[in-house]
């Protein structure tokens, strides 16, 4: 009987498929990139604009067309739910080319990348296999307001004494509360240990000073550290009140996820199984925790790290861009490539971002190269302008923008990037003032607009007891427009609608002492009751 030999699978270079699906040829570096050896981890520090997203759609369609994997074999990972969305809508998109083309011809359409972001593919580790930790896998994640609501109720109930020397508000002990439950979820902290240093903190006070002089502000440090101690045990009870109720939060999803692993070594083998190719985009943004989980699931695996230290921007959340120079330790393996090449950014721009890098680069942990343009870069002026004021910025912002969109032949749209929030309204009433039409993208600025905050202030009101200043928005607006001693007549009407009882009769002492000992700061009285004893009594 003769022997039939399958037919060898074609090789295919990254620079074919290009040229097979019409796309641009890769550069030297992306083609190293792309067909990087497959089986053993490496590091990619992609600048920006540099392509990476399509770089790794090519990684992934290089990996297709030389049979290394099925689409389904590959995961990809990264931060929001929109980035995770383009990534999945490019790789798709290319697959679908590729399979056009006839590069291959035995795909699936129902088979495609696994595409989520951190947090999620965590979570659903969790959901999974929560019972290898004792825990229900189908509680409902706590939002934002809901995880306020259940810190705020575990501070109001609390019995711990060290409450009463408390001068912070309500609010404020619930926004430490919740910030050091999730800084221990995000660094998998001992609790103990903490503590300690609070203690060890606080030892300073003890050291001679060494001059004439007192440091008061030393004293409010430790006053502030000394905190830590009772924040901790809050912390703790809020943590169990949400174990008891079943849910958890977005900060626990990872760190539930490596307790699993931990208690549940095989599932290191399953996922090794189920992903055979690895993709973790925006590497350099991962927690402590997040870095622990993945490596501890994925070292030696077919894993592909990209980042960059220079666009790091999640610190304020655990995240450490020494994530990047660990990643050989924690992965194993040493291949580290580079993309520097920017697309999307001209040459006297290029100047401008690397010689405000430049003071980072003596010290980094990983080495970074200076970004270069690409050959038909163009060479547009970059203006620097400095004023002495956030309104005189607006202005000569809003000034520059008007010249530029109203120029013959000049451009039909641009973007204005700020850092922080608080100042949209600042450069909003300027734009306004000149007359240039924007777009917030967002809700944030669009919140700060005068008619919605109105809009969700009357909300509010409906909605809450509580919300006395959002009533105090719209009695003295343009709407109804009470005048200041009206209102203060009614913060007045308030304050004696506390000690009288349903029926408008005043509560004997005892009554009223034991009432105000049973509300927090914050829950007695409200002018919104005050405003409705007027329509109603």
């Amino acid at each position: 009987m003769t022997e039939q030999r399958e037919t060898p699978r074609r090789a295919w270079s990254a620079a074919e498929i290009a040229a097979e699906l019409r796309l641009p040829p890769p550069t030297a570096q992306q083609e190293a990139v792309i067909q990087a050896p497959v089986g053993a981890p490496a590091l990619v520090v992609a600048g920006a604009g540099s392509g990476k997203t399509e770089t790794m759609a090519g990684r992934v369609l290089w990996l297709l067309a030389n049979g290394h994997v099925r689409p389904a074999e590959v995961l990809g990972l990264t931060f929001t739910r929109k980035a995770a969305g383009e990534l999945a809508v490019r790789m798709n998109e290319r697959i679908a080319q590729l399979v056009r083309a006839g590069v291959i011809d035995d795909h699936d359409d129902l088979e495609q990348p696994q595409i989520a972001t951190y947090n999620s593919y965590a979570n659903r580790l969790y959901r999974d296999n929560a019972s290898a930790i004792g825990r229900e896998g189908d509680g409902a994640v706590l939002g934002e307001a809901a995880a306020w609501q259940l810190a705020r109720t575990t501070v109001t109930r609390s019995a711990d004494l060290r409450l009463l020397e408390q001068d912070r508000s309500l609010d404020q002990l619930t926004e430490a509360v919740l910030a050091i439950s999730r800084a221990i979820a995000d660094n998998i902290a001992d609790p103990a240990a903490i503590r300690g240093l609070a203690a060890d903190f606080a030892g300073i006070l003890d050291l001679p000073l060494g001059s004439r002089y007192t440091y008061d502000w030393v004293a409010e440090l430790v006053d502030t550290v000394g905190q830590l101690d009772l924040l901790v045990d809050l912390a703790l009870e809020y943590g169990a009140a949400k174990r008891r109720r079943g849910f958890v939060e977005y900060s626990d999803q990872v760190t539930l996820a490596l307790e699993i692993l931990r208690a549940k070594p095989s599932l290191i083998d399953e996922q090794r199984a189920e992903h055979r190719i690895v993709l973790l985009d925006e590497y350099q943004d991962t927690s402590v925790t997040q870095a622990w989980l993945l490596s501890e699931l994925f070292a030696g695996h077919a894993v592909m790290a990209v980042g960059d230290p220079n666009q790091s921007i999640y610190g304020w959340r655990g995240a450490s861009a020494g994530n990047l120079a660990a990643f050989p330790r924690q992965f194993g393996g040493d291949a580290r490539y580079s993309l520097s090449m920017s697309w999307r950014n001209g040459r006297r721009i290029l100047d401008v971002a690397n010689r405000l890098v430049e003071p980072f680069r003596a010290g980094a942990a990983v080495e970074v190269e200076k970004l270069v343009p690409r050959t038909d870069a163009g060479a547009e002026p970059v203006g620097v302008s400095f004023r002495q004021s956030v309104t005189d910025e607006a202005e000569t912002v809003a000034r520059w923008l008007d010249e530029q969109l109203s120029a013959p032949g000049g451009p039909h749209s641009a973007a204005l990037l700020m850092r922080a929030r608080k100042n949209h309204p600042v450069f909003l009433a300027a734009l306004r003032e000149r007359g240039v039409r924007y777009h917030v993208l967002g809700v944030g600025g669009l919140l700060a607009e005068p008619e919605v905050a109105d809009v969700v202030s009357a909300l509010s009101v409906v909605h809450s007891v509580d919300a006395g200043m959002e009533l105090l928005r719209l009695l003295a607006g343009s709407r109804w427009r009470i005048g200041a001693a009206d209102l203060h007549e009614l913060a007045q009407l308030s304050s004696v609608l506390k000690s009288r009882g349903i029926d408008q009769r005043t509560l004997p002492d005892e009554v009223r002492d034991r009432l105000r000992n049973s509300l927090a700061d914050g829950e007695r009285g409200s002018i919104v009751d005050a405003l409705d004893f007027l329509a109603t009594a």
